[in-house]
């Protein structure tokens, strides 16, 4: 089934998953939506999970690539790499422990024929594993709607399980030579990440205020919901300011390289107008950095008050004023000696 011709191939890395991989398995080969493909890229799994993966594909009318990476990549470059070789021309990424509701595709296909939508994403319920209790995950999506490029926070992000995509995104810049996650500085920026900055950057948005995934809550997430929250690293600020200055760098180098015909598959891409974007978003780190290796705190005071009166705490999406980035610095100010 598709949307007017346009398809859409199902992404899922899996490893040591053997505990919900066939009830997900099951929920995405169940679509009333059918995907064109589902791909699994096992990162070296021990336990049962690519025996179960055959089982389920077995039985299955819907194709089942099974892949096999020689070396362990990461959940990253795993989903990625195998996000290649994708033919649908939608990529819709799959997380191997969550459920799908059965009308996720579908919904997310009723925007497939806008050529000016490059990401397509959705709330989700969280489940917690161990109550069975579900709690409304919305990520922020207040209703439906499309919003335009470069309407979100440069470094926000949407659950990857919750991304539906246009497989040309995978194409404008080399996977391998992406930008540092400010996140896990150490690591090269996660899969979804980089497909919603790719994805504002040059196209609108699709929000879909509906929970289509159950996302589980168990011991062995690597990442939680978002509630609970991210503790900042207090110790060392200035380290942070870096990492996120080191990403938001380059963000602009993509962008900055990314081919002139991209308007052909983008057409609402502006590149001068997100170049602007970006490099507000990296003057507003390096002034706030500012106050931060300012030696004495009624210089760093005064700086504060200088970011304020020029506007470095303004969205660069929104406009609207930080005023938690206000607090937070001020509060520093203030407990320096």
């Amino acid at each position: 089934m598709d949307a007017a011709g346009k398809t859409v191939s199902v992404v899922i890395a899996t490893y040591n998953g053997s505990v919900f991989i066939r009830s997900q398995l099951e929920s995405v080969i169940s679509q009333s939506f059918k995907p064109l493909e589902v791909i699994i890229s096992d990162d070296g799994s021990t336990d049962d999970t690519l025996a179960i993966v055959r089982s389920v594909a077995s039985h299955c009318d819907i194709p089942i690539i099974i892949k096999v990476n020689a070396v362990n990549l990461g959940f990253r470059d795993n989903f990625l790499a195998a996000s290649l070789d994708a033919k649908g021309d939608f990529i819709a990424f799959c997380d191997q422990d969550d459920i799908w509701d059965l009308t996720k595709l579908e919904c997310a296909a009723a925007y497939f024929c806008n050529k000016n939508i490059s990401l397509i994403v959705h709330s989700a319920a969280s489940l917690e594993q161990s109550t069975g209790r579900l709690v409304k995950f919305s990520q922020g999506i207040r209703q439906a709607g499309i919003k335009p490029p470069l309407s979100y926070d440069p470094w926000l992000t949407f659950f990857g399980f919750s991304i539906v995509f246009r497989r040309e995104l995978l194409y404008l810049a080399d996977i391998n030579a992406r930008f540092t996650d400010f996140i896990a500085p150490k690591e090269k920026i996660a899969h979804d990440r980089w497909i919603m900055f790719l994805g504002q950057v040059v196209g609108e948005t699709a929000e879909l205020d509906l929970p289509l995934v159950k996302y589980r809550q168990h011991a062995a997430n690597l990442f939680g919901d978002g509630r609970r929250g991210r503790k900042a690293n207090a110790q060392k600020p200035i380290q942070v300011f870096d990492d996120y200055i080191s990403a938001t760098s380059g963000m602009i180098d993509v962008i900055r390289d990314l081919p002139h015909d991209t308007v052909a598959d983008f057409p609402l891409f502006d590149r001068a107008k997100a170049l602007h974007f970006f490099q507000r978003a990296l003057r507003q780190l390096e002034c706030r950095r500012g106050v931060y290796v300012t030696r004495h705190r009624g210089l760093a005071l005064w700086s504060v008050i200088g970011n304020i009166r020029s506007g470095i705490y303004r969205s660069v999406h929104s406009d609207t004023v930080r005023w938690r980035s206000i607090a937070r610095d001020l509060k520093f100010c203030l407990t320096r000696s």
